[in-house]
């Protein structure tokens, strides 16, 4: 087990399996964004850009904000 780490942390390298399902979360994380129509370019960028460096724990805090987000209803102009 050591000696995988130390391989992974030298060559930078994941295995495929990981890489694809980064992508999937970023992909179905950039799907539930597309319906939030009232959100900026930028908020949705951001989200993605976290879930990409962050993986698994971006991925459960982003479905955090957007349950929240959804349980509130829609924002109320100023």
């Amino acid at each position: 087990m050591a000696a995988h780490m130390i391989l992974f942390l030298i060559t930078g390298s994941a295995p495929p399996i990981l890489v694809v399902t980064l992508l999937v979360m970023c992909y179905l994380a950039g799907y539930e964004l597309w319906k939030e129509e009232d959100l900026p370019l930028l908020w949705k960028a951001w989200w993605i850009l976290l879930i990409f460096l962050l993986n698994v724990v971006g991925f459960a805090l982003f479905w955090a904000w957007l349950l929240y987000r959804r349980w509130r209803g829609p924002a109320r102009p100023a």
